[in-house]
């Protein structure tokens, strides 16, 4: 199911002519994502957090768009599983901070992380890049 291509999604992301020029005077930046798109968002992944989620893909929006795509590409390898989306602080580094894509594995361990190697592969170590450190996707364990 590429989400990109649903009749209702393309529509809904055309902001409105007022929005924009609202925008325009108070010289705020329409570097932005679009609410069009976090709605999609919360129906592909479940947000931990959601405040810090949406907090974060405000501050880094050039991962919506691969948060979409990614959405595609977990399901060729995990179907059913539940996805959760995560900010994660490092421990040792307060400002150290990425959003975690966590695939909620109920397979057998190997079986999950040969599906886990093979998206890497085949998918995101491609698309890694255009991350900019900020993504991570991992499986966890039920």
């Amino acid at each position: 199911m590429d989400v990109t291509n649903w009749p209702s999604f393309t529509a809904a992301l055309q902001e409105p002519p007022d929005v924009m020029q609202i925008w325009q005077e108070v010289g705020a930046s329409t570097v932005r994502v679009q609410r069009a798109v976090l709605q999609l968002l919360e129906r592909l992944y479940t947000f931990r957090r959601r405040v810090e989620v949406l907090g974060f893909l405000e501050k880094y929006p050039f991962l919506a768009p691969l948060l979409l795509e990614a959405y595609d590409r977990i399901r060729i390898y995990f179907p059913d599983s539940p996805l959760f989306l995560e900010v994660v602080t490092e421990p040792e580094a307060n400002d150290d901070y990425q959003l975690v894509v966590s695939v909620a594995i109920v397979l057998d361990p190997d079986e999950a992380l040969e599906s886990l190697e093979q998206f890497d592969e085949d998918w995101w170590l491609d698309a890694l890049d255009r991350a900019q450190g900020m993504l991570c996707i991992d499986v966890e364990f039920q």
